[in-house]
C-alpha cells in the first residue's frame, strides 16, 4: 500500500485523494464482501467503531504531516516507537507487564529500525517530530480499539467498513477542494491498487489483532521496513549498505524470538 501511495504521489495525485479513496475503495470492497457473506452492517457498537475510526484517520493525517515535514527515515522510525508506547500503555492502564523476553525483543527490533534507518533531526525540525510521535500514539490508540471490537465479538469485515467509513467520510472535504485533472491514468491505477492492498492489509490486521497476542501483532510491525526496503530496491534501484542488511537481520530475529517465545509460552491475548 504504502508503495503505491509513494508512486500515486510521485504521479502528482493530491493528498486529498489520496486519502479519500484509500477509505472510498476499502469501504466498496467491504460492503460487497459483507453483502455476499450476509454480514449485517448494523452494530449496536457504533461508539466503538468512531473510537477506532477517529483515531485511525488522526493517525493517518499525523503521519503524513510528519513525512512531509521530516526526512522519510525520521518520520518512519519516530511512528515505529508505537509496540514501545503500547507496551507502557498495557502496563499503566491493564496492568499487563510485558515478560522480559517480549520487551528485549521490542528494544532490539526498534534498535534494528533505527540502524536501518539512521534518521536525524535538527531544532527546526520539531513540529513534524511532534507529528510523527503523535501517529506512533494514535496507532497505540486503534491497536487497542481493535482489540476491543474483538472483546465484543464484532466481525472483522464491519470493523474494517467502519474504519474505511470514517476514513472517507474525514478525507471528503479535503477531496472536494482538490483538483481532479491532476489525476491520469497512471496515477488512478495507483489509487486503485492502493485501495485493494489497503483492504486487505487493514483485514489482516484488525483479524491479527483480534485474535492474536497484541504486543507480538505490533513488534512484527517493524517488518514493515524490511519490506520496504525491498521495494525500494524493486522499484526506484536503492542500495543498501552491509549495515542495512544487518540492520534487517536484526529486526527478523527480534520477531522470531519474540514469536517462539509466545508459541511456547502462551501468555492469553495480551
Amino acid at each position: 500500500m504504502a508503495a503505491s501511495v509513494k508512486l500515486a504521489s510521485l504521479r502528482g495525485v493530491p493528498f486529498g485523494q489520496l486519502l479519500f479513496y484509500r477509505g472510498f475503495i476499502s469501504l466498496v470492497l467491504m460492503c460487497a464482501y459483507m453483502r455476499l457473506a450476509g454480514v449485517s452492517f448494523a452494530t449496536p457498537h457504533w461508539k466503538a467503531h468512531l473510537q477506532r475510526g477517529v483515531a485511525g484517520f488522526g493517525g493517518m493525517i499525523l503521519y503524513f504531516g510528519g513525512i512531509r515535514l521530516l526526512p522519510l527515515a525520521g518520520a518512519v522510525t519516530l511512528n515505529y516507537t508505537s509496540p514501545l508506547i503500547l507496551a507502557g500503555t498495557l502496563l499503566v492502564m491493564h496492568r499487563e507487564r510485558p515478560p522480559r523476553v517480549m520487551l528485549a525483543a521490542m528494544l532490539s527490533g526498534f534498535a534494528g529500525v533505527l540502524l536501518l534507518m539512521r534518521p536525524s533531526y535538527d531544532s527546526s525540525q520539531w513540529v513534524g517530530v511532534l507529528l510523527a510521535l503523535g501517529s506512533a500514539v494514535t496507532a497505540v490508540i486503534a491497536a487497542l480499539n481493535i482489540r476491543s471490537l474483538g472483546q465484543l465479538k464484532e466481525p472483522i469485515a464491519r470493523t474494517a467498513a467502519y474504519f474505511a467509513l470514517y476514513v472517507t467520510i474525514g478525507a471528503l472535504p479535503w477531496f472536494v477542494l482538490s483538483d481532479f485533472r491532476q489525476v491520469d491514468l497512471h496515477g488512478a491505477a495507483y489509487l486503485a491498487a492502493m485501495g485493494v492492498f489497503a483492504t486487505l492489509g487493514q483485514v489482516m490486521l484488525t483479524l491479527a489483532y483480534q485474535r492474536g497476542h497484541t504486543l507480538l501483532v505490533s513488534l512484527l510491525g517493524y517488518s514493515q521496513v524490511i519490506f520496504a526496503t525491498f521495494f525500494g530496491i524493486g522499484l526506484w534501484g536503492e542500495h543498501p549498505g552491509v549495515i542495512s542488511w544487518l540492520a534487517m537481520a536484526l529486526i527478523v530475529a527480534s520477531g522470531v524470538v519474540a514469536t517462539v517465545f509466545v508459541r511456547s509460552a502462551p501468555l492469553g491475548k495480551t
